[in-house]
């Protein structure tokens, strides 16, 4: 990240490409590269024309500890949004991530934030998506999915047989011609014998 200053111990742990802060509603913002160093969070601000004018930096030293663990986890409360939500003394930003595998890739983010200010491996809990949209578990998605996909299949099982063209046959007992749709049952009209339509 050209024109940034690294402090004199101070090194890059992760990168991210196209990364934009969320709630910024400048007409100006832009996806930036975000940096994690082991000493700070850095994401560059962009002028009208996507010039760099300067960096936000969020020293990792500011982020809220609580029970001794940092308070940052995973956000996919919004549709098909990943975000690393960091809760600093003074503020809370949520920073989101738009990759192919942006959920793998903050939590990661998540993790290495735990592991330099604590040296331990992040909780479960924040690694999990979290947020009013999310799900408590990996069941729960495949169930709402499964009803969902369920609910699209009848209605376009209905559809299709709505559209289904009828279908000509000969009545068992006066040969006559009778039509319907494939696999219903009709009566003839001269003999009134039931006819299943094959």
């Amino acid at each position: 990240m050209a024109g940034y200053q690294f402090g004199p111990k101070e090194k890059v742990i992760l990168r991210a490409q196209d990364v934009k802060i969320d709630g910024n509603s400048s007409p100006f913002s832009s996806s930036a590269e975000l940096i994690l160093t082991n000493q700070n969070i850095v994401f560059p601000r962009k002028g009208m024309f996507g010039k760099i004018k300067g960096y936000r930096v969020w020293p990792l030293s500011s982020i809220r500890m609580v029970d001794g663990m940092p308070q940052c986890r995973l956000d996919s409360s919004e549709f098909m949004a990943h975000k690393l939500e960091v809760s600093f003394n003074d503020e809370l930003v949520s920073f989101e991530f738009d990759s192919l595998d942006a959920k793998k890739e903050v939590r990661q983010w998540v993790n290495e934030i735990c592991v330099l200010l604590t040296g331990a491996q992040a909780p479960e809990e924040n690694l999990r998506s979290t947020g009013a949209g999310a799900f408590a578990d990996g069941d729960s998605v495949a169930e709402t999915f499964g009803s969902i996909f369920g609910s699209f299949e009848s209605a376009f099982n209905r559809k299709m047989a709505e559209a289904e063209p009828d279908v000509a046959c000969r009545c068992p007992s006066c040969n006559a011609s009778v039509k319907g749709r494939r696999g219903t049952t009709v009566v003839c009209p001269y003999c009134e014998t039931n006819v299943t339509i094959r």
